[in-house]
């Protein structure tokens, strides 16, 4: 089912004329998700070179037959290293700040802040609507301890591409 999917998608989007994006004008605004645990956000280029991403989600697994609901916030800033065409190259600092309703032994809420480091690519399909995936690390940390972990933060796969309709 996969492949099938992945195999239309390509043959769609490379039927599809795109335009010469370059460098996105400041000012340029995007809804769409880049974070896949915060998918409801934008993006907003405040220079060609530098932008602003914000994410919000929430995950609630007592619907699941678990016991915790979560709230996501994902923060990033875009910096295109290379602008081509139509795709363009960046490094994508982060932080996203997960909220937890479990109580720790202290009676205290639980939340995990994660610091991120991506590098990823943003195509423009037309001059509206980008893809974009990233790759790169996260550092972690659980809240009221004194713990970090680091772990690969996405791999390159097409169940983690984000996307953004941009108003011009």
């Amino acid at each position: 089912m996969k492949s099938s999917i992945t195999t239309i998608m390509f043959l769609l989007f490379s039927v599809v004329p795109t335009a010469l994006a370059g460098a996105p004008e400041p000012g340029t605004f995007g809804l769409g998700w880049y974070s896949p645990t915060a998918p409801v956000g934008g993006r907003i280029w405040v220079s060609p070179q530098i932008g602003i991403d914000v994410g919000l989600g929430f995950a609630n697994d007592k619907a699941l037959g678990g016991a915790d609901s979560r709230v996501h916030v994902n923060v990033g800033i875009p910096v295109n290293v290379v602008t081509t065409g139509d795709v363009n190259f960046f490094i994508r600092p982060g932080v996203e700040y997960q909220t937890n309703s479990r109580t720790d032994a202290g009676g205290a809420m639980t939340g995990t802040t994660i610091v991120t480091a991506d590098l990823g690519a943003e195509w423009f399909v037309s001059n509206r609507f980008s893809l974009s995936v990233g790759h790169g690390l996260s550092v972690f940390q659980l809240s009221g301890s004194d713990d970090w972990g680091i772990t690969a933060l996405r791999a390159l796969s097409f169940d983690k591409v984000g996307f953004h309709f941009y108003f011009r």
